[in-house]
């Protein structure tokens, strides 16, 4: 209760984010992510150490890490397949399309890969964490399209460790995970790869793969869709930093997140 408090007073006393009276009630009185995600999943059943997830209107099942929170599992699936979410990755502007490349920056569970492969043309899910990399393997093991690259995205290469946290995960110099840094135009753009599509929820190191992304976004111009909720100021960052290279790019942010009143997210096309 106290966070949706928080919700309403950001729209009231400072930005509303392009937010109506209508959308900020319906979100207060939305429930929770466990209750709003069932209506979206056909089943569940565990696989050895997976648990085993179909959605409707999806052929393939998602393979998610058991030992995991079932609760962060109902939370993407909300997040991913409820085009009402804040945290939806494509708007009507920047949907996936039939001949798209994407990039998907902090891939987690892969549940947002698995959506998009069998309509464009391939996907780079790029995720440190080892046991969301091994479920990955499991999920996409038909898939000649999908290419899962274990490493972190930030704006220089070398090494650095994740604080564990299921979906929550990130850098720290406190983690117990060793993971390899790299950049996305070491990935792609001194590879000769076109991206076309950039999708990012980095756990507030948005800014960081956007640094080592600049050569990749200058000669593609991708769509992107990227989380900016994690840092208040990141918003605006982003918004400068994708103009600084293609000032035609047009921009749009979505939600209000309840701590410091950020957008939740930011689409360019």
């Amino acid at each position: 209760m106290n966070r949706r408090i928080a919700l309403a007073k950001h729209w009231l006393f400072h930005s509303k984010n392009q937010i109506s009276l209508f959308e900020l009630l319906a979100k207060m009185l939305e429930k929770t992510c466990d209750i709003k995600a069932k209506p979206f999943i056909d089943e569940i059943s565990e696989e050895g150490e997976y648990l085993k997830v179909k959605l409707k209107d999806m052929p393939d099942f998602l393979y998610y890490p058991k030992k995991m929170a079932l609760r962060s599992l109902y939370q993407v699936i909300t997040e991913s397949t409820d085009k009402k979410q804040w945290h939806y990755y494509e708007i009507p502007e920047t949907q996936v399309m039939v001949n798209d490349v994407v990039v998907d920056c902090g891939a987690a569970e892969g549940l947002f890969s698995l959506m998009v492969a069998n309509r464009c043309e391939e996907v780079y899910a790029i995720e440190p964490l080892p046991q969301f990399t091994l479920s990955m393997e499991k999920t996409f093991s038909n898939y000649n399209n999908v290419h899962i690259i274990p490493c972190a995205l930030s704006d220089k290469t070398g090494s650095a460790f994740i604080d564990e946290h299921d979906i929550s995960s990130t850098i720290s110099s406190n983690g117990s995970v060793a993971v390899e840094l790299e950049t996305i135009d070491n990935l792609f753009y001194r590879k000769g790869i076109k991206v076309n599509y950039l999708k990012a929820d980095l756990e507030g190191f948005e800014m960081d793969m956007l640094n080592g992304a600049s050569e990749t976004i200058k000669h593609s111009k991708p769509k992107i869709a990227i989380t900016t909720y994690h840092k208040a100021e990141h918003a605006d960052e982003i918004r400068r930093f994708l103009l600084n290279i293609h000032p035609d790019y047009k921009l749009k942010v979505k939600g209000i997140e309840e701590r410091a009143g950020a957008p939740v997210m930011l689409h360019a096309w």
